[in-house]
């Protein structure tokens, strides 16, 4: 898919090439549980994700329904990805994190208020 960036070169709206094209950033990782993971925001769909193990990133409530975000762990350790505060993935266990090895990537939908669906690469 497109960057909303690149579509924006091209002289969408703003608001049209967030809605149609991906918007990317880096986010570093840090706390241990989901209370203290770093939030993503609400507006940027690719997270670039950095962490050092036992640290995490915790997806924004505000994301909305049906749409694909993919989080890219490009550090050399391990990080963890939380659901939505009261969330979970794939029907598992409220709050509980996926594992994100290193450069590996995680491709993720809300379907619900708590629900999401994920897909980790090998």
């Amino acid at each position: 898919m497109t960057a909303a960036k690149d579509l924006m070169g091209l002289g969408f709206a703003w608001p049209a090439a967030q809605a149609e094209g991906f918007s990317s950033i880096a986010i570093t990782a840090a706390g241990t549980t989901t209370t203290d993971a770093t939030v993503c925001d609400g507006q940027n769909d690719f997270f670039i994700m950095t962490a050092t193990g036992s640290d995490g990133i915790r997806m924004n409530s505000a994301l909305p329904l049906l749409v694909p975000v993919v989080v890219v762990n490009t550090s050399g350790s391990i990080g963890k990805v939380y659901p939505a505060t009261g969330g979970n993935f794939n029907g598992l266990s409220t709050d509980a994190a996926i594992s994100a090895g290193a450069n590996k990537s995680l491709i993720l939908m809300r379907y619900s208020t708590t629900g999401f669906q994920s897909n980790l690469s090998a």
